[in-house]
């Protein structure tokens, strides 16, 4: 089944509004994992994405190196020869290959899981406090969205960033979980139709999370879906259950 995109009317016009601003944009997205975070920037910005890349979790600086390498490929780039020994190389680079993307229209830079890019002693934040202050900041045609789960994370880091970042974030999203009304029309989207004290049920176990909520088949009633998803052995939510208790 094709993924759906139902709610996030503020989020979508805020996004939107960035695309159509005549200054550099700089968005940081943060909420708790699987409430749909990079699904609403993939699909806000897919036809204006340049580069997209995701923090590998409880990885070394080498690999993080690797993986950014390894999608500035993917998105066309050609190394010379001399590849990125550290974070502010790496920028650099990426500066070098957005140049000229952005000369004539709005493009956006996608940094997902910006924490994890964040290792120990890497200098990563400084170097994109660099790569910010010095170069982005200047490109009226550029948006960095930068986004993370660890939301703690993100508020201490970049949101109350009192370095390089301060008073630097033009746009700021905290992605909460889906209303009731949302998880209504997310799951009749999906060809679920269920009563109105079903979906409180449903609501009540699940929480409004996109991800959980995908579990839930046509056909099946509430009661269903929670034995399933909860109760065997192999249910998305058994282990969360099982290491609660």
């Amino acid at each position: 089944m094709s993924e759906v995109f139902v709610g996030r009317k503020e989020e979508k016009v805020l996004l939107s509004n960035a695309l159509k601003s005549k200054a550099p944009e700089l968005i940081a997205v943060y909420g708790r994992r699987r409430v749909g975070k990079t699904f609403l920037i993939r699909n806000a910005y897919s036809s204006h994405m340049i580069f997209e890349c995701s923090g590998l979790h409880n990885s070394s600086l080498r690999r993080q190196l690797e993986n950014f390498e390894n999608e500035l490929t993917a998105a066309g780039y050609r190394f010379p020869g001399k590849h990125p020994i550290n974070w502010l190389a790496a920028f650099q680079i990426l500066a070098d290959f957005a140049a000229p993307l952005i000369s004539m229209q709005k493009r956006v830079i996608f940094f997902d899981e910006f924490p994890w890019l964040c290792t120990h002693r890497s200098g990563f934040l400084q170097a994109f406090e660099h790569f910010w202050n010095t170069w982005a900041s200047r490109q009226n045609n550029l948006v960095v969205v930068i986004c993370g789960s660890a939301a703690s994370w993100m508020i201490k880091n970049v949101v109350k960033n009192r370095g390089g970042l301060h008073n630097r974030i033009t746009q700021k999203i905290r992605l909460l979980p889906f209303t009731l009304i949302e998880t209504e029309s997310f799951l009749r989207a999906r060809k679920v139709n269920l009563d109105r004290y079903q979906l409180l049920q449903l609501y009540m176990v699940m929480g409004g999370i996109p991800q959980y909520l995908k579990e839930v088949r046509t056909g099946e009633s509430a009661t269903q879906v929670i034995d399933r998803v909860c109760f065997t052995r192999d249910g998305m939510l058994h282990r969360m259950l099982v290491t609660i208790s």
